[in-house]
């Protein structure tokens, strides 16, 4: 009888698991240090958006598998392929919507641009770039369309990198005059660097909604759709974890 009932609650178990998650999503990252929102900690992924995907995802048929790339511009190469399914914190772009399609938006995202204080202020993008002046960006990254517009012209200003704690170590160390970098994870290395402060003589970078941005070749449209009702689903529990950051 023992036997039995632990045959019968191994196969329940079995099939609830099943019913729980039935299709693995690889989730592409290439940060490691990249606080509040996501640090790695040996193999685990820990962070604020570890935490909204996991509230997204609860009780739905998909799993979440985060995987590391060492540069987001390689997550976007992967993603093309069908080798990763999905990625997060992504902006639109028409460019990315070749082979990716975009989820709901599932927070907002502002882009401020960050100095040494020994770095002259400038109140401009293109007032930056024409005193020959350097900045730290993320690889692969978008930062709105007027940075697009000078990043051909003044490729050799841009210092490209695929950590946040790379771009901000570097400026700390006057290698770079300034970084442009999400306003939440800038907080925390403002804290942690003293020499380093926001440029209040510019308006924000880029202001924009996040997106998850799912493969076209290993997900359908009828994934984005459940994909996109566990968004509106979770709402509440998203801005929960995320007000905490503000």
């Amino acid at each position: 009888m023992k036997t039995l009932l632990l045959a019968f609650t191994t196969l329940l178990f079995t099939q609830f698991n099943a019913f729980a998650c039935t299709k693995t999503l690889v989730m592409g990252t290439n940060e490691t240090n990249w606080p509040p929102y996501l640090v790695k900690q040996g193999d685990t992924f820990l962070g604020t958006e570890v935490d909204a995907v996991s509230a997204i995802f609860k009780d739905s048929k998909f799993c979440i598998k985060w995987t590391y790339f060492p540069s987001f511009s390689r997550v976007q190469a992967e993603l093309k392929n069908g080798r990763v399914d999905i990625t997060y914190a992504a902006s639109y772009t028409k460019q990315r919507a070749q082979y990716a399609h975009f989820s709901l938006p599932y927070r907002e995202e502002i882009m401020h641009l960050y100095k040494h204080e020994d770095s002259a202020n400038v109140t401009s993008l293109p007032d930056l770039f024409s005193k020959n002046f350097t900045a730290g960006i993320n690889r692969g990254s978008f930062f709105g369309n007027e940075l697009e517009q000078l990043k051909t012209k003044y490729s050799r200003q841009l210092v490209l990198t695929a950590q946040a704690n790379n771009r901000f170590s570097m400026l700390d160390k006057k290698r770079i005059d300034y970084v442009i970098e999400d306003s939440v994870v800038a907080q925390y290395f403002i804290k942690k660097y003293d020499s380093i402060l926001k440029v209040d003589s510019i308006a924000p970078i880029n202001i924009n909604n996040v997106h998850f941005m799912l493969s076209k070749e290993s997900l359908t449209l009828d994934d984005l759709a459940a994909i996109n009702k566990l968004i509106i689903k979770n709402l509440a529990a998203i801005e929960l974890i995320y007000k905490a950051d503000y």
